[in-house]
């Protein structure tokens, strides 16, 4: 028997379902304003590697609270080449982009790692164990 789906108008957009609107110059879709990571686990630590190309490692923003992580940036808008120039065709998205999720456990945030190499921040953000949050003093 086939699964039987109802249509929300509501949950569905037009640009679902006309993606040639999709590449109207200077549009910049859902799709572009969620980086795109790589998640994993250690022992010790959680690893993340991010993508953010295009954007300068000074527009990149970490923030840690407990076990919530929070990276954001911008891309600005580029002008034409001069002023005679006229854009054909504009793919490339810019604006603010952001990623947060909720980690498992806690990170120490004073331990945490960042390095960014070609358009690609890495995160590494050690795990508060739980023998230090349970430790009566």
């Amino acid at each position: 028997m086939a699964n039987i789906a109802r249509w929300d108008p509501f949950e569905d957009s037009l640009l679902n379902v006309f993606p040639a609107l999709l590449s109207r110059p200077g549009y910049t879709s859902e799709a572009n304003s969620v980086p795109r990571m790589d998640l994993a686990e250690t022992d010790e630590n959680y690893r993340i590697a991010i993508d953010m190309p295009g954007i300068p490692k000074e527009a990149i923003q970490v923030s840690i609270d407990r076990n919530n992580v929070t990276i954001s940036a911008e891309r600005r808008e580029e002008k034409a080449v001069d002023d005679k120039a006229e854009w054909l065709l504009r793919e490339r998205g810019y604006g603010r982009v952001s990623r947060s999720l909720t980690l498992p456990l806690a990170v120490d945030e004073s331990s945490a790692e960042a390095h960014y190499v070609n358009g690609v921040l890495y995160l590494t953000l050690p795990k508060i164990s739980t023998m230090k949050r349970l430790a009566v003093h």
